[in-house]
């Protein structure tokens, strides 16, 4: 499963216009689309057709545990489904505050539909916090809409900083690139700006240029995306040969991933030969597996770490259950970062909860 953030924190680039009509075109390419609105305005969801009066749980009944991903999910279109916003997503940074691990309920809620989608589009809020962060944290890809005006670059260092740090501290490398959006060919202006945006970004800029297109504007309008709209109008042209050079990069995405497992695997994944248990620890000595699965025994279950990434892994069978679980860091008991599940240990701190 591809996961791709659409992010830009500053409002009006086309970011919710992209997310929306990149994911019907992959669509219309015969790929399974899950389109995620994180943004509290529910542009993306409106933009489906969708509205606020409908009554229908949405990504704030996730971040919140009060429903699944699965339970939320809307098929829309023919291959393309969206988990919609609300007003209420707004409050989740603050009703998460303080939990441990809230940076990765995203990443552990879209495991559960790991199967069922090729493509998952994540529409990002407009500003660099809690929501944005659980986009970032799951994304292998990240494309940045880049509007056609004089402050389209400006601000852009908090957005590229934020990425380097997940590199640096979390060992996730996203690849990013820069989409030139609202672009008026009959500009010089426009010309000048995209090709400043190459010298800032070098080969990391896609080649489709979104032109301006009032077509684009009547669809979301009607609550249909613009393949749904209008196929003769430029903006369907160009959505179409972006989702083409997003298709052309599906080889390469899938190189890196097999050579890069840790980044999309953190964390416990069911696998043929069991659940495969996974953390990152690079400057650990020992790291061991408890749970109720072995009475909570800590010299039963050790990791095995390797040196090239810094992740310790094991794979052991479990039968269908609910379990609980944690691993012990050189000596140290701690929840699984990577597992946004979790629940109130009797004798302190948190347990993650995997359940099969």
């Amino acid at each position: 499963m591809r996961i791709i953030a659409v992010v830009n924190q500053k409002g009006g680039c086309g970011k919710t216009t992209t997310a929306v009509n990149l994911g019907d075109c992959l669509a219309l390419h015969h790929r399974r689309v899950l389109l995620v609105d994180l943004d509290p305005q529910s542009n993306a969801t409106q933009a489906m057709g969708i509205q606020d009066k409908d009554s229908q749980k949405t990504m704030y009944d996730v971040f919140c545990d009060r429903a699944s991903l699965k339970d939320i999910i809307v098929p829309q279109y023919e291959n393309y489904s969206i988990a919609a916003s609300s007003i209420m997503v707004s409050a989740v940074e603050q009703q998460l505050a303080g939990q441990e691990g809230r940076e990765t309920y995203l990443a552990s809620a879209l495991e559960s539909v790991r199967d069922e989608f090729d493509y998952v589009i994540i529409d990002c809020p407009p500003s660099i916090g809690l929501l944005t962060f659980n986009a970032l944290r799951c994304a292998q890809e990240a494309i940045i809409p880049i509007e056609m005006s004089s402050f389209s670059i400006q601000g852009l260092g908090r957005l590229l900083a934020t990425l380097e740090l997940m590199k640096e501290k979390c060992n996730h490398d996203i690849q990013f690139r820069a989409l030139a959006t609202i672009f008026d060919r009959r500009t010089k202006f426009s010309w000048e700006l995209f090709d400043e945006i190459k010298r800032h970004f070098g080969d990391q800029v896609y080649n489709t240029k979104m032109h301006v297109c009032v077509r684009l504007k009547e669809a979301a309008r009607e609550g249909r995306p613009i393949c749904r709209f209008d196929t003769s109008s430029v903006g369907f042209f160009d959505y179409d040969q972006l989702s083409k050079e997003v298709l052309a990069q599906e080889g390469r995405v899938a190189e890196k991933a097999a050579a890069s497992d840790e980044q999309v695997s953190l964390g416990p994944i069911k696998t043929k030969r069991g659940v495969r248990f996974t953390l990152l620890a690079p400057e650990a000595e020992t790291v061991r597996l408890v749970g109720d699965f072995n009475e909570w025994n800590s010299d039963q279950i050790e990791l095995k770490k390797d040196k090239k990434t810094g992740a310790w892994t094991k794979t052991i069978l479990l039968p269908e259950g609910k379990y609980q679980y944690r691993y012990i860091i050189d000596g140290q008991w701690i929840h699984d970062p990577n597992n946004a599940r979790t629940e109130y240990c009797p004798f302190g701190g948190l347990n993650s909860v995997l359940e099969l």
